[in-house]
């Protein structure tokens, strides 16, 4: 990974944040008031593939331990997640048809939701073995709450997935100190539980790795995996350079704000315009033509997303009239966007 990106470019889905939210309005905070004090805007909330920075959230879920006086928000977060909340990615991973290609979307797709940290799977003798690592520059911990909200994410969804309340790993671990209460972590893993460890990690029966899934349906699969590979195009890959995700992001924000500025692009990527210019051109690419393929990949998703209208996605990409929307979409994909969205609906 780029070592000077900072933890300021590592974020978070609206679509998970709201897991977050609506527990807060659950349990009677005032959720908008400590949106406000983490520096999340309610309008950011507004884009149904929008993004908030992973310091914010971090910041926000640290806000909510204390408004709450709950020391296990992370577990009681992770028990009440369900595919939803990880939009597309959750229900690429609800459509899979064997334990072993959810795990194998699961490490591939789970920047989606969250990128601060990533998967690696390891199978050790008769273990499946899922750590739970950090992205931060310079492995920097993501902390308790982040840790325990992964951990505890995955167990229930796999509950869900595997339709087997009843499902128990063989261990966990976490790398944060023993707590003096661990009764929670007891009723909902219900396994051996390690602190202070190299790792974070669950371990499971390799053996779930072969078993068919009950929710498989590879139609679904198919289209939600597609939806999955457009946005890992939007948010870029983690070894490329930070001015080109950075550029990137900066580009994505802007199309519901008005046209993408050459300028604001690169004084974002801590470049001249020039420079900036000149990077793109390095890889083949023009501002505009960089828009464009951004824009393009965009609404390739949203398309795919019955809950929005046609309208609606003009708007979030920034076209002034329906009509350009259109033109352009048929030049993206031969079809116009009613066209593709009857051909490629589930």
């Amino acid at each position: 990974m780029d070592t000077e990106r900072g933890n300021e470019h590592f974020s978070v889905a609206v679509h998970f944040l709201r897991l977050l939210t609506s527990y807060l309005e659950q349990h009677g905070c005032a959720a908008q008031e400590l949106l406000s004090q983490a520096g999340i805007s309610h309008d950011s909330l507004c884009d149904p593939n929008g993004r908030i920075p992973f310091v914010s959230f971090d910041h926000l879920c640290k806000l909510a331990a204390d408004e709450l006086n709950d020391p296990f928000l992370g577990l009681k977060l992770g028990l009440s997640v369900r595919p939803g909340h990880l939009g597309s990615y959750g229900f690429a991973l609800m459509a899979c048809s064997t334990g072993h290609e959810l795990m194998q979307q699961a490490a591939r797709y789970s920047v989606l939701a969250i990128d601060a940290g990533h998967h690696v799977v390891e199978i050790r003798g008769a273990e499946c073995l899922r750590h739970w690592r950090s992205s931060l520059p310079h492995t920097l911990p993501l902390g308790r709450i982040q840790d325990e909200l992964n951990l505890a994410t995955w167990v229930t969804l796999a509950r869900w997935f595997y339709n087997r309340q009843d499902l128990r790993p063989n261990w966990v671990a976490f790398q944060h100190s023993r707590p003096d209460d661990t009764s929670p972590y007891d009723r909902l893993f219900r396994c051996p539980i390690t602190f202070d460890a190299a790792e974070t990690t669950v371990a499971f029966d390799a053996n779930y790795l072969l078993m068919d899934l009950p929710l498989a349906d590879d139609k679904l699969r198919r289209i939600m995996n597609d939806v999955c590979e457009q946005l890992l195009k939007q948010m870029g890959d983690a070894l490329e350079p930070s001015w080109l995700a950075i550029a990137r992001r900066t580009v994505l924000d802007s199309f519901s704000k008005g046209e993408p500025s050459l300028l604001k692009a690169a004084k974002s990527a801590g470049l001249t315009e020039a420079e900036f210019k000149e990077h793109l051109a390095h890889r083949g690419l023009s501002f505009r033509r960089f828009v464009d393929e951004l824009r393009s990949s965009l609404a390739v998703g949203y398309a795919r997303d019955p809950s929005l209208g046609l309208v609606d996605i003009a708007y979030l990409l920034g076209f002034s009239e329906q009509s350009a929307f259109q033109r352009a979409f048929k030049r993206w994909t031969k079809m116009t966007p009613g066209q593709y969205r009857r051909n490629h609906s589930s």
